[in-house]
């Protein structure tokens, strides 16, 4: 460890244009992904199935980006609130999360991770970019809510990290719909199961990974079941290989289970 040097985030707000382009991104997939938009802004209802997959849909990207634009400036006070408090909240804890993690990947995190920048958005599907070291955070998240939130997306950093150091692939292949993403978001469940982030993680009690995970069964048995095993008894690096070998075995059966 480096003494006191911790795992650097900052979090920033980068005004309606960014949360224009995200919120525009998302409202136009399938449901598990457009849902939460229209969950928590009826006034964007009006778009659903608008969208023409044979069109640039310029007419209608317009009118959202009006739309979203209303809705920035009417919480603006509050998002800028929120760059304060969530950046005080994480501060607090910041050298932990970086003792755990290098505790938990074998290697000091703060040599990797000391320039994470997370945007606070109107977006509540708050995507992650990896080669960018940056992901975004919903504004409506609690102080505490938004860092379980950074601690979710931080452990597919440090994951895809060492990942990346092992197998030597690229980049791309970390992307939905790969089974190596959906391992990767599998084991965030393992991984943040750690007794002093769960004093400051809310979400550990819920879940820490998507909720179709947790039901997801295996020849009759639930797939955490397996990867808990396989977590408790390897190394951080075993249990990439031997959960990757797992999820190849059963490709079939589980993509069969994800949303």
């Amino acid at each position: 460890m480096k003494g006191d040097i911790g795992m650097k985030l900052i979090y920033k707000d980068l005004g309606y244009k960014y949360s224009v382009e995200s919120i525009s991104e998302f409202i136009k997939q399938d449901e598990f992904w457009s849902e939460p938009i229209f969950h928590f802004f009826p006034e964007l209802l009006k778009f659903k199935g608008s969208f023409n997959k044979n069109s640039d849909n310029k007419d209608i990207g317009e009118k959202i980006s009006e739309t979203v634009g209303e809705m920035y400036r009417s919480r603006e006070k509050e998002i800028q609130s929120k760059v304060i408090s969530y950046q005080r909240n994480w501060n607090c804890y910041e050298k932990l999360i970086n003792e755990r993690f290098s505790s938990i990947f074998q290697f000091d995190t703060s040599d990797v991770l000391n320039n994470l920048i997370c945007n606070i958005t109107l977006n509540p599907i708050s995507p992650r970019y990896l080669k960018e070291h940056v992901f975004d955070v919903f504004y409506m998240n609690s102080d505490e809510g938004s860092l379980g939130s950074s601690l979710h997306e931080i452990v597919h950093y440090l994951w895809f990290y060492l990942w990346n150091k092992k197998y030597k692939d690229s980049y791309e292949q970390y992307e939905s719909p790969s089974l190596i993403w959906i391992l990767s978001e599998a084991v965030v469940e393992q991984i943040l199961n750690d007794e002093e982030l769960n004093r400051i993680n809310p979400y550990h009690k819920s879940g820490n990974a998507y909720p179709y995970f947790y039901n997801m069964t295996i020849s009759g048995k639930l797939l955490y079941d397996y990867l808990n095993e396989i977590y408790k008894n390897n190394s951080i690096y075993e249990f990439m290989d031997k959960s990757y070998q797992f999820m190849i075995e059963n490709e079939e059966e589980i993509r069969s289970q994800v949303l």
